[in-house]
């Protein structure tokens, strides 16, 4: 009787024992203190407008049967496809059947990243004998700060993504077509840009698997396919225009290269990249594609140079690529030299190494779950719950890009500017506090509309405090 092959269940159930308490053990605790720190954020009104409460407007409203159309700086009033083709995303939209919390986003998205090394764990599990190096990359993985800012930065679509892409590699690694397939579609419906992770996999798939060279030859004509209808057709329906996001390339190869390594803070981004995975992934050339994709896609755009750094969600994919590469790079190590010491000595290097950029050198911010301040800080901002529960349920509300989250559910919110005549919303409700985050008031001119509000006989003050006030429209 021909035997089946392992699921990934099945592999996660065997084992050793302790190794598997362990990891275990370590993923539930990281899920959870990402969890808190995302909650807490939240609460502390550090979470905005931009751009967790563009995904969560547009979410909540397909899971109420509506029309995906968000307030957006740039394609405001128009269907979210405008800005970024992401379908996958409203495979969240279910949540909102069973809750109307916006929080519940954030904890679906430590889940997604806990489950993800759940998986890669079964990924190291099916190619790797030695469960102390399986263990290292996990932590590596999780601590990565490019991983935490993802988990701390609002909720993205390339962070959700982390979870289907690491069950992308583990089909290709267990051989299961069909689960490949499932999770490839999935990733490429997170954003538009996953047409060049396509790509990349397509030359990983050929060089990892000789008899997976039709599949490999496959994804990458639906790659190419899928770049070509999200950027060219799809999404400059939506919005009217060309696509926003193309990347400006110099036809001079040499000086293409140039723009990887041309700005310290790229520099930063790849050593430290590198560091916190033990520069294994330079040991496993089938994964360069993959990893050389990402970096150019991030650093060639000169226009966003807020994605060349380690902040926000954009190493969120690199981390899933880096961890992956690392097992593959362990196993050629101890298939090479059988030597269990070796390994055993890398592992252990990898561990310290992780824990001392997470605590000492690049602080990851999942450190404020064992804070207590952080936590005390929390009951501080009781005076912003009170300001937005006087303004009624169901109004327009123009409010400011950390304010506006905590009321998409309960009222027609747009983000406030100061040209804001073409919407003329009921009520403005502002916090005008000195020190605060300058994101807070991103999108909004606020030294304009201290003037211009006062002297809008459309609207009145209903409520005042020294530095909280609502203003009404008049009828």
């Amino acid at each position: 009787m021909k035997s089946k092959r392992p699921t990934i269940i099945t592999i996660l159930s065997g084992g050793a024992l302790l190794t598997d308490v362990c990891v275990y053990l370590f993923i539930a605790l990281y899920t959870l203190a990402a969890t808190l720190v995302s909650l807490h954020r939240f609460w502390q009104y550090e979470v905005f407008y931009y751009d967790f409460g563009i995904f969560d407007a547009a979410i909540w409203k397909v899971a109420h049967f509506k029309l995906p159309i968000v307030d957006h700086l740039v394609v405001g009033g128009k269907l979210i496809f405008a800005d970024h083709f992401s379908p996958s995303m409203f495979l969240l939209s279910p949540i909102y059947w069973i809750t109307s919390r916006p929080e519940a986003l954030l904890i679906a998205q430590s889940l997604a990243v806990g489950l993800s090394a759940l998986v890669l764990y079964a990924l190291g599990k099916h190619v790797l004998k030695n469960p102390l190096a399986i263990f290292a990359v996990i932590v590596s993985y999780l601590l990565f700060v490019g991983t935490q800012n993802a988990l701390i930065a609002d909720i993205h679509e390339v962070t959700f993504m982390m979870l289907p892409l690491m069950f992308i590699f583990y089909a290709i690694a267990a051989d299961r077509k069909k689960l490949f397939w499932i999770s490839f579609f999935i990733t490429l419906g997170f954003k538009e840009s996953s047409s060049l992770l396509g790509m990349g996999l397509a030359v990983y798939i050929y060089l990892y698997n000789r008899k997976w060279a039709k599949t490999a030859l496959l994804v990458a004509c639906i790659s190419a396919l899928w770049g070509y209808l999200t950027t060219q057709v799809i999404i400059p329906y939506f919005y009217g225009q060309k696509y926003f996001y193309t990347p400006s390339l110099n036809p001079n190869p040499f000086v293409t290269l140039l723009t990887l390594f041309d700005d310290p803070i790229k520099r930063k981004t790849l050593l430290w990249s590198f560091t916190s995975f033990g520069f294994l992934p330079l040991l496993y050339p089938p994964a360069w594609p993959l990893i050389l994709q990402d970096i150019a896609a991030r650093f060639m755009q000169k226009e966003f140079a807020l994605r060349w750094g380690l902040g926000l969600h954009y190493s969120a994919q690199l981390a899933v690529i880096m961890a992956v590469s690392s097992v593959m790079a362990i196993r050629t190590i101890s298939t090479r030299f059988r030597a269990p010491l070796v390994v055993t000595g890398i592992s252990v290097l990898l561990i310290l190494v992780s824990v001392y950029l997470h605590q000492f050198k690049l602080h990851g911010p999942l450190g404020l779950s064992y804070n207590p301040a952080f936590y005390a800080h929390t009951k501080n901002f009781a005076f912003l719950n009170d300001l937005i529960s006087r303004v009624p349920k169901g109004a327009t509300v123009m409010a400011q890009n950390n304010i506006a989250p905590h009321m998409i559910h309960t009222h027609d919110v747009y983000l406030l500017r100061e040209s804001y005549s073409s919407f003329m919303p009921e009520y403005f409700v502002l916090d005008l506090r000195d020190g605060q985050n300058f994101n807070d008031f991103f999108g909004a001119r606020i030294d304009v509309l201290k003037i211009t509000l006062p002297k809008d006989t459309n609207y009145e003050v209903i409520y005042r405090t020294n530095d909280q006030m609502i203003y009404k429209r008049k009828k």
